[in-house]
């Protein structure tokens, strides 16, 4: 796994802890970033769908790491199809 990406699950988790050991604005505020990054990756994977179906591997594994990632994976797809 790349860097970006360990570093990307690091902030997941921060997040996460933050929501559901904190309280007031620092738990809101944590959780609502958490919504927000799903949502966007959510869209992510809509918007990326057709090239993680050409990748060569499973479908649901790049569509996962595609909401995980976002455009960091689908770089990974691209380079690795050599484009």
């Amino acid at each position: 796994m790349s860097p970006p990406k360990l570093v990307l699950l690091a902030v997941y988790a921060v997040l996460a802890i933050l929501s559901f050991t904190m309280e007031g604005a620092v738990a809101t505020w944590s959780l609502r970033l958490l919504l927000i990054l799903a949502v966007v990756h959510s869209i992510e994977v809509l918007v990326f769908f057709k090239a993680c179906r050409e990748a060569p591997g499973s479908l649901p594994g790049h569509l996962l790491n595609v909401f995980l990632f976002g455009v960091l994976h689908v770089k990974e797809i691209r380079a690795a199809a050599g484009g």
